[in-house]
């Protein structure tokens, strides 16, 4: 009996002590939450981690929420100006808990109006540096956009085409660096891979298949136009090779983004006429004046429609 009895002992103690174990993390969630309402942002950060912290609670959406709004809130009044806000991180990371451990947050009003902000944020920090100085603060900023943007949208073709419109601005920003200093040859390679990268992605997409054969196509004049003339022939014959090369490479892309623009019957997209008179170039190039002519024809037509 007397074993019976301290059984039953022993599990009202250990229920008691769990109840005030989950009493006082709740004192420190509600203390957390008052600290957040009266502006005390540290005092409220102190006790909420440990909430978050304790097995007991580390999945309880209240304190997740209280948490997530507490770093928007140290976002917006400490760190809104760095493109690396560590807190901005621990909010989105918040609130992916949240949706995590109730689904149903995701209809909640105050919920995504917070996640839409701190998405948006990072969307305006890639646009505000993608720029020939900046850009690369724009990329990293870009991959946590990508990682959060499925927070708004769970479409994957949606993301796909941010991510392919971000890879083709940062395409003309190495351009625009290559543009203002041509010893930057390097620049030239990262525009080719980046453009590539979209091109698996939209095999079909006419600016990249005419933005890869327009670098490949200048790259080759370039090389041709830039030649000594007291070159040796060796030297001469080496450069003339490598230009046939270069023609070479922008020819099917020329060719699939004048077949593009003919499918999409656009008589007005100013890219038509550059496609017409780069592939009669690279035919003639390439010695094959037939299919240059041919080409040649198509463009004389089509300003003869004026």
């Amino acid at each position: 009996m007397m074993v019976l009895n301290f059984k039953r002992m022993f599990v009202f103690t250990l229920l008691f002590l769990l109840t005030m174990g989950i009493n006082a993390q709740q004192d420190k969630m509600f203390a957390a939450y008052t600290f957040l309402k009266s502006g005390n942002l540290d005092s409220a950060k102190f006790n909420i981690e440990l909430v978050v912290l304790n097995t007991e609670t580390a999945n309880n959406v209240d304190a997740w929420s209280i948490r997530a709004f507490l770093y928007k809130e140290i976002y917006n009044k400490k760190e809104k100006l760095d493109v690396n806000s560590p807190s901005r991180i621990i909010a989105l990371n918040s609130f992916k808990k949240i949706l995590q451990l109730d689904p149903k947050q995701k209809v909640d009003g105050n919920t995504m109006q917070a996640i839409k902000y701190l998405v948006n944020t990072l969307n305006t920090n890639v646009v505000d540096n993608l720029d020939t100085i900046n850009y690369n603060v724009a990329i990293n900023v870009f991959e946590n956009y990508k990682e959060y943007y499925p927070l708004v949208d769970t479409s994957s073709v949606n993301l796909q085409k941010r991510n392919n419109d971000f890879l083709m601005a940062l395409a003309s920003v190495y351009t625009e660096i290559y543009k203002a200093n041509k010893t930057k040859i390097e620049f030239l390679t990262l525009e080719k891979n980046t453009l590539l990268k979209v091109l698996l992605n939209d095999p079909n997409n006419i600016s990249v298949n005419y933005n890869l054969g327009i670098l490949y196509y200048n790259q080759a004049v370039t090389l041709i136009t830039q030649q000594d003339f007291d070159l040796d022939l060796v030297a001469l014959s080496q450069i003339q090779d490598n230009s046939i090369i270069l023609f070479k490479q922008a020819l099917p892309f020329m060719e699939k983004a004048n077949s593009l623009i003919d499918q999409s019957l656009s008589t007005q997209d100013p890219r038509r006429k550059e496609t017409l008179r780069g592939l009669s170039g690279i035919y003639f190039s390439l010695n094959e004046p037939e299919m240059s002519n041919k080409f040649k024809q198509k463009l004389e037509e089509l300003d003869n429609q004026k």
